[in-house]
C-alpha cells in the first residue's frame, strides 16, 4: 500500500487524535491549500463540537477543502463527532491508523486524475468524488426540513466552486447564541446539486439506487412544506364542528343532538315530537359535521393542501410527487472520472443536429481542416450562456421559471438553421456551429439573441441574464485543440 501525507487541521486546544503515523499540522484549510501540496488524509482535530459555534467552523474548514480542486475527493476525517456535521465527513476516529486503508484505498484511485481537468467541472467533481469511494459507494439525500428543498444531497453541494459558497454559511461570530444547526445555510448550492445530480442520471452518469422516501411538492412553487386543512364541502370553510347528529323519523329533520334536547328528553325542534326509541323514533345518521359559516351537515370534509411558502391551495392529487433516491455511478460514470473527458448531452436545442461534446469538437475539427485547404469555407462558432438560472428559479419558482425558459428557448431555436450543429459544454452553456458563416454576420446572431433580454421582466435584479457571443477559431495556432478554444471562449462568455 502507497504511503500517502496525513494532515491534520488543528482548530482548537483539545486535540483528542493521537496516531503513531507522521502527522503534519495546519491551523486552517487556507494555510494547507496555501502550500500547494498534493492530495492527502485530512483529519480536523482541536474542537469538540459541542457548541454550535464550533460545528459551524468545522463545516467552513470542510467547505475550504471541497472547493479546490486539489482536495474536493480527498479523505477527511473528524476527530470527534458532531451532529448533522459528520455526514459530510468520511468517518470520525481519534486514531487514523482505524482508517488508514480506506483513506489510502480512496486516494489510490484517485492518483491518476488531474486536478485541472476538475476545475470549474462540477459535474466532473461529483463522479470523482463518487468514483474514489469505491463501487458501492451512494450518493445519499439528506432531509433539512426547514429548507424550501426539503431534500437535497449535500455532498455534492460541497464540490461546488461557489466563489460565495462560503458567504452562504454562518461565521461562529455570528450564530447569536442558537444551540444547534438547524439546517444547511448554502441554500442556493443545495438547489445548484439537486439539479447537477438530475443532469447526470438523465444523461446516463448515475443510477437510481433505493427510493429513500417519497414526498409531495406544489405545483406552483415546487416547496414541500404543505398545510393540509379540513374544509366545508360546500363553502370552503374551514370552520365546522364535529357533531352528533339526531334524524327525525316523523318529519325527516337532521340537526345536531343539543338541538333536540329538552327535559331530559329528546324533541324535534321542527315537528315536536317526542323522541323515545332509537331505531324507531330516531337514529343517528352519516353526518357528523356542521358548517358554522353556512350550516351544511356532510359526513366528510374536503381536504386541500395549503403551500406555506406560495399560499397556494391545491387538492392532495395534483400535488407534485417526487421519488427520493440515492445515486450509484453507472460505467459512463466511472468512464468519465477515470478519463477526466464526459460526453455532455444536449439541453438547449431538439433534432438530429444536436451532438456529444467529442463528436462536436471533431467536426469543428475537420472543418478547420477543410478551410486550410479551402480558405472561402469559412465558419464561426456562437456561444450562449444563461446566468442566473438557479437564482431566478429560487426566487420566482418552477413554474414561472419553466415558462420563461421554454419561451426563451422557443425563440433561439428560430433564429439558428437546421443545418447549424449544437452541442453543450455545461448545463447553462451552449456552443452553435455556424457553417459558412463569417464571424461579421454571426455577430448579428448573437446580438438578436442578446436583445432577448428586453423581454425579461421580474422585479430583482436576479433575472436570467443571456450572454451570446461569436469566436473565430484562428487559421494558426494548430496544436491548440478545440476543447482548449472552447475553454477560454468559456471564460469570456
Amino acid at each position: 500500500m502507497e504511503e500517502f501525507n496525513i494532515y491534520r487541521i488543528l482548530l482548537g486546544d483539545s486535540p483528542t487524535h493521537h496516531s503513531y503515523q507522521r502527522v503534519e499540522d495546519f491551523c486552517s484549510a487556507a494555510e494547507l491549500l496555501d502550500k500547494k501540496r498534493l492530495p492527502g488524509i485530512v483529519i480536523i482535530d482541536g474542537l469538540k463540537g459541542k457548541r454550535a459555534s464550533e460545528g459551524l467552523r468545522v463545516l467552513s474548514e470542510i467547505v475550504e477543502l471541497r472547493r479546490s480542486s486539489g482536495f474536493c475527493y480527498a479523505p477527511i476525517y473528524l476527530s470527534q463527532t458532531m451532529p448533522r456535521i459528520d455526514m459530510l465527513a468520511d468517518g470520525v476516529t481519534s486514531d487514523i491508523e482505524d482508517r488508514l486503508t480506506d483513506a489510502c484505498a480512496i486516494l489510490e484511485k484517485g492518483i491518476r486524475i488531474k486536478s485541472d481537468d476538475l476545475t470549474d467541472n462540477h459535474n466532473l467533481r461529483v463522479l470523482t468524488y463518487m468514483y474514489v469511494r469505491g463501487e458501492g459507494f451512494v450518493l445519499s439525500p439528506v432531509c433539512a426540513p426547514f429548507s424550501p428543498w426539503v431534500y437535497s444531497y449535500p455532498e455534492a453541494a460541497l464540490l461546488l466552486d461557489s466563489l460565495d459558497l462560503s458567504s452562504k454559511i454562518l461565521n461562529p461570530e455570528d450564530y447569536n447564541g442558537l444551540e444547534r444547526l438547524r439546517s444547511f445555510k448554502f441554500d442556493k448550492e443545495m438547489v445548484m446539486a439537486l439539479k447537477i445530480v438530475c443532469f447526470l442520471e438523465e444523461n446516463g452518469y448515475l443510477k437510481k439506487g433505493s427510493l429513500s422516501d417519497r414526498i409531495r411538492k406544489c405545483p406552483k412553487c415546487k416547496t414541500g412544506h404543505l398545510n393540509y386543512v379540513d374544509l366545508c364541502p360546500s363553502c370552503g370553510s374551514i370552520d365546522f364542528e364535529k357533531k352528533n347528529m339526531i334524524h327525525c323519523f316523523v318529519c325527516g329533520h337532521v340537526a345536531p343532538d343539543d338541538d333536540f334536547k329538552k327535559n331530559m328528553s329528546f324533541v324535534c325542534p321542527k315537528c315536536g315530537s317526542v323522541l323515545r326509541h332509537l331505531g324507531s323514533d330516531y337514529d343517528h345518521p352519516l353526518e357528523s359535521h356542521q358548517c358554522n359559516d353556512c350550516g351544511t351537515k356532510f359526513i366528510e370534509p374536503d381536504v386541500k393542501a395549503d403551500c406555506l411558502f406560495c399560499k397556494t391551495r391545491t387538492s392532495p392529487e395534483d400535488l407534485v410527487v417526487i421519488n427520493v433516491y440515492g445515486y450509484e455511478l453507472t460505467e459512463k460514470g466511472t468512464a468519465a472520472a477515470r478519463t477526466g473527458k464526459m460526453q455532455m448531452e444536449i439541453q438547449l436545442f431538439d433534432g438530429q443536429n444536436n451532438l456529444i461534446l467529442a463528436y462536436f469538437c471533431k467536426i469543428v475539427e475537420w472543418l478547420r481542416e477543410y478551410r486550410d485547404r479551402y480558405p472561402d469555407e469559412v465558419f464561426s462558432l456562437l456561444g450562449i450562456r444563461f446566468a442566473n438560472l438557479y437564482e431566478t428559479q429560487n426566487i420566482f419558482g418552477e413554474e414561472f421559471y419553466e415558462k420563461l425558459m421554454d419561451e426563451l428557448i422557443s425563440r433561439i431555436r428560430a433564429m439558428v438553421r437546421t443545418t447549424d450543429l449544437t452541442t453543450s459544454s455545461a448545463p447553462d452553456t451552449f456552443w452553435v456551429l455556424l457553417p459558412r458563416t463569417p464571424l461579421n454576420k454571426s455577430t448579428i446572431i448573437a446580438q438578436r439573441i442578446e436583445a432577448l433580454n428586453d423581454l425579461i421582466q421580474t422585479k430583482t435584479e436576479n433575472k436570467i441574464r443571456i450572454k451570446a457571443q461569436c469566436f473565430d477559431i484562428p487559421a494558426t495556432e494548430r496544436e491548440v485543440s478545440v476543447e482548449n478554444y472552447l475553454s477560454d471562449f468559456s471564460e469570456a462568455l
